[in-house]
């Protein structure tokens, strides 16, 4: 299966300009089977008061559900999603907390059944980039997690480096992608996105160039520990 986490900033190309055709055409083309999108707006004026997690679901064929950090007036949110393709069951927003004050952050956290694979536990986030939040949100979402049943899923922009989030992963039994550097987009030069599994097997990742947002997205393919081995011979 492939999975795939990606800030979009809003489907921002270049200096500012949205571009909503070609965000749903880049995430369409990940082919992906579970995606999580953080920075995504609901009813905006700066992306044409469309639901963009709706929009992206559209082109690549996906159930969605969107989580919300906050909103602005009666109608503008904003927040992450996440994407999959087959049902989407037993979700939960979980609130992050703000030791210094910093913006709001949540978690969705949910069961994702795709179609010849075990029910996965999958949690997606966007977490402060000011220091010491981060990594204090990352231990709620692992806690988090560690209630649901593996095989268990953690991805997202975590703004935090692999020198915080990979001891904290780890010891919580999760494998890390391994990939080079996911910030800025152009000439990228530190990780702060992550793709991180429990029960699973990783195969392969990448993190490609795409034309739209500040960030590349992180493309992993998975499997179950099993998958594609044969049975011992008796």
């Amino acid at each position: 299966m492939r999975i795939v986490t990606f800030n979009i900033k809003h489907g921002v190309v270049g200096a500012g300009r949205v571009d909503q055709k070609l965000l749903a055409a880049t995430c369409a083309g990940f082919e992906a089977d579970i995606l999580a999108l953080q920075e995504v707006d609901v009813r905006s004026r700066r992306t044409r008061y469309t639901h963009q997690a709706a929009v992206v679901a559209r082109a690549a064929g996906l159930q969605w559900t969107f989580g919300e950090a906050w909103r602005r007036g009666p109608l503008r949110r904003y927040g992450n999603a996440l994407l999959a393709r087959g049902a989407i069951e037993e979700r939960a927003v979980v609130p992050m907390p703000q030791p210094n004050n910093g913006e709001f952050r949540v978690a969705i956290v949910a069961s994702v059944r795709l179609s010849g694979a075990p029910p996965l536990s999958v949690g997606a986030t966007h977490l402060s980039f000011r220091k010491g939040e981060g990594a204090v949100q990352l231990d709620v979402l692992i806690a988090a997690m560690d209630r649901r049943p593996p095989p268990r899923i953690i991805l997202g922009d975590l703004n935090v480096g692999p020198e915080v989030a990979e001891p904290a992963l780890v010891a919580a039994g999760y494998t890390v992608a391994q990939t080079g550097p996911t910030f800025p987009a152009v000439k990228p030069r530190t990780r702060i996105d992550f793709v991180a599994v429990a029960g699973l097997d990783i195969v392969s990742v990448e993190v490609p160039e795409v034309p739209i947002s500040d960030h590349r997205p992180i493309v992993a393919e998975v499997s179950t520990p099993n998958q594609g081995k044969r049975p011992p011979v008796p």
